[in-house]
């Protein structure tokens, strides 16, 4: 069952970099971002880092959606896909920050989200430092 799971996080964090992949500075600023991901969630919390990583993409999306910076279009991504993971992994349909601040959300769900999420970055970072230039 754990093989299963881990090979399910590598496939996502693979198709995650490839998206990526193709865009010489989107790149290097999404790699920046997965790699300090974990250790931002480690220090901070999964609230504090989501809310970080989508104050940095907020308002270029308030300007328009085609004025936005590399650097927003990056932690834009960053937060989908971690997004993404999380819905999936917990069938969750709710946004995580959402589901966070939510009534029926326990710390211990908030924990067992953010070990989750931080076993994912491991992939991903890992397929970063291959797969992905630095800009």
């Amino acid at each position: 069952m754990l093989r299963l799971l881990e090979q399910e996080r590598a496939r996502y964090a693979w198709k995650c970099i490839r998206e990526v992949k193709g865009d010489a500075d989107l790149e290097g600023r999404y790699k920046s971002c997965v790699r300090r991901a974990a250790s931002y969630i480690q220090v901070n919390g999964l609230g504090n880092t989501m809310a970080f990583y989508r104050s940095k993409f907020e308002p270029d999306l308030k300007r328009g959606e085609g004025r936005m910076s590399t650097e927003g279009k990056a932690y834009k991504l960053v937060y989908e896909h971690l997004n993404g993971w999380f819905r999936k992994r917990f069938k969750e349909g709710r946004d995580i920050l959402e589901w966070m601040t939510g009534e029926d959300t326990s710390s211990t769900m908030v924990f067992h989200a953010a070990r989750e999420i931080i076993a994912l970055l491991g992939w991903m970072k890992r397929f970063a430092e291959a797969e992905l230039g630095d800009g």
